[in-house]
Formats: C-alpha cells, structure tokens, sequence
C-alpha cells in the first residue's frame, strides 16, 4: 500500500494477494483498482486491462457485487464470465474482485477473496497509522526535551552571570570590607575573628566562582568549546590528582553550532564527575578531532571499569546522567557508545554529524 494513503491498492501488494488467496481458493482471481483496472490477475496477459464490468459498476456510483454471464462476456471488454464483489475499506470502494466460474458456484468464493482482502488492508491501515502516530509521539517528544534543555541551559546562564557579576561582587566588597575593619579592630582576638570571617567569605567567593563555571562558563559562549573544555580539564586535574591527556587535534580557535558545543561540554562534565567518584582512576584522556562530516568526541579512563552486566544496568536503569548523555546525543542525530570491561577502565565516544541532520519540526519549532 502507499505510505500516504491507506485506502489506494498497490499493485504489487494486490498481485501477492492474488497468488495467496488463488492457491488458497483453486479460482482464478483478478483484483481492480477503484477505476477498474485490473492490477492483478492470476493470468499476468490480463493486467492494465480495463475490466469494463468493474468500471461501469464504480463510474455508476452503485457499489454492489454482480455476476458475468456468457452474454455480458461477449458484450464487455476484458471481461470473463464469473462474480465480482466490490473491496470495502472503512466505507469506501476501493477495487473490486472478480472468481472466474459459473456466477452461482464461485460468488461465495468472490465474497470471501473480497473479506480477506478488506481484512488484510484494514489490518495494515490500523498498523501503519500505529507507527504513524508513534512517529509523530517520537517527534513530539523529541521537540520537548530539545525545549527542556533549551530552557535548562538559558536558566544556567542566567544564575552563572548572577553569580559571577552580583554575587561575586558583593562578596569581594565584603572580603575588602573585612580587610579594613582588621586592621581597625584593637584586639587580637577581635581582629582573628574579622580574619576568619574574611577567610570564610573568601572561601563562599571560591565556591560561587566554581559553580557559575560549572552552571555555564562565560568561556563556552565567548571563545568556544575547545577553549572550556580545556579550562575545565584543568581545574578538574587540579582539584582531583588526576593525570589528562589532551587532544584536540588542532582545534583552538574551532567553533561548531551552540547546541553542539553545549552538549560536548555537558558531557565532558558528567563523564569526568562520574570518573571521580566511581572510576578510581590516576589517567583520563580526553579526545576531540573533526572530519569532513563529522565530530569525534572520547573520553577514556584507567579505572576499574565495568562488567557487562552493571554497565547494561547503569545504562537502563539507574544512571540518569548516562540517559541524559544519550538522549542529548540523540537529539543531534549522533551516536553514544560506552565501552568498558572489568579492570581495563571505561571509554566514553560521542559522534556527531556536522550538518544539522534533525527532524525540520525541532528546528521549525525553536
């Protein structure tokens, strides 16, 4: 059948039917299309032939089952004596089927042909409209997530710039104002509590710097992925005694589109924040390089690794963060792989086509 129309006969779809239902039957079978063109036929001569009998009946507008006699088969073209019934589909004729025979003893041979082919197209029509409609769900859900992380993203921009152009401010003039009022104070142990206080508030500004990079880094919209991810790796070997290798293969001053950047940078974050909780691991190596067509992310560490089972299981049923990656991924037509064993550490490969390949309903609908 048609992809677009579930009520229009395909020819090779009613030929199949034809051989089913003639060996099934014995009969000689020819199936009509709704102008009365014989599509499929078990003598082949006879297809593209028009079956005058069929045409008259659906031209008159009359949709009922009728009989050739010997005399309307010397009247009628491309006709043969036997009974033709009309293949209803949800209200609406959509060909007809003919049993070559003596009328009488092949009618109820022609109404059941005409029952298993109805039966047949309206099983196909409601299966096709299932995986229309769960098409259209997958779309729908897709458009969704894309406007959830969206949404996520331009709400982490906003607290990050909060953080580091009003938070960050006032806290430094509280540091200044600590500073003054120590060296104001008379005693020591009036001024040793103004310098704690100063040290704590110094430790907040710390705080508050670290999670505006980690909400969105300024560095990520001016300068790039690659200028981030680098800052970010940084700080990371710093804070956790953790060896990097970087290779970004020449990509300095690369830019790739927002959304492309973002979800690299997202995932560099949950991939090196789980490698430091769970991986035990002293090296990590983190790899970027791009092809005519695509981008080649990796990230792979010398931790303890996976078993095939708790990997099948984070990745199905109880890392969030590994779904998350995924379906960011999937939003961008790209694919997500992790490979891990045992004892032999874990590596995490995202590849990303560079031409916007998604569905046109996301991009119309941002």
């Amino acid at each position: 059948m048609k992809k677009d129309n579930y009520h229009v006969l395909d020819s090779t779809f009613a030929q199949s039917l034809t051989n089913i239902i003639a060996a099934e039957l014995n009969q000689n079978i020819i199936i009509c299309d709704h102008h009365g063109i014989i599509i499929a036929a078990f003598d082949r001569k006879r297809i593209s032939q028009v079956h005058e009998g069929a045409a008259n009946m659906l031209y008159s507008g009359n949709i009922r089952e009728f009989s050739i006699s010997p005399a309307d088969e010397k009247r009628l073209k491309n006709v043969r004596r036997g009974y033709d019934v009309p293949i209803v589909v949800e209200g609406r004729c959509i060909g007809v089927i003919g049993v070559t025979g003596e009328p009488e003893e092949v009618a109820p041979y022609a109404r059941l042909a005409a029952r298993f082919v109805q039966a047949t197209l309206e099983s196909n029509s409601r299966q096709q409209k299932l995986v229309q409609a769960l098409k259209e769900k997958e779309e729908l859900q897709s458009i969704l997530l894309y406007k959830i992380i969206d949404v996520q993203e331009e709400e982490r921009k906003k607290i990050s710039r909060e953080l580091h152009d009003e938070i960050s401010q006032s806290l430094t003039s509280i540091i200044v104002g600590l500073r003054v009022l120590s060296e104001q104070v008379c005693g020591s142990k009036e001024q040793k509590f103004v310098l704690e206080m100063r040290d704590v508030v110094s430790k907040t500004l710390d705080n508050a710097h670290r999670l505006a990079v980690e909400l969105r880094p300024a560095l990520l919209d001016d300068l790039g992925l690659v200028a981030a991810a680098q800052r970010y790796i940084e700080n990371y070997s710093r804070q956790y005694g953790i060896t990097t290798d970087i290779n970004f293969s020449g990509l300095s001053r690369e830019r790739f589109r927002p959304e492309i950047e973002i979800t690299l940078y997202r995932i560099l974050q949950e991939t090196l924040t789980n490698i430091a909780k769970h991986a035990q691991a002293a090296n990590v190596k983190v790899s970027l390089k791009k092809t005519r067509r695509e981008i080649h992310f990796s990230i792979t560490d010398d931790g303890i690794g996976f078993t095939p089972k708790s990997l099948r299981t984070a990745c199905e049923n109880s890392s969030l963060g590994i779904y998350g990656m995924r379906e960011r991924v999937a939003l961008l037509a790209g694919k997500f792989t992790i490979q891990s064993s045992e004892g032999a550490g874990t590596t995490v490969t995202v590849v990303i086509p560079l031409q916007d390949t998604r569905d046109n309903t996301i991009s119309s609908n941002q």
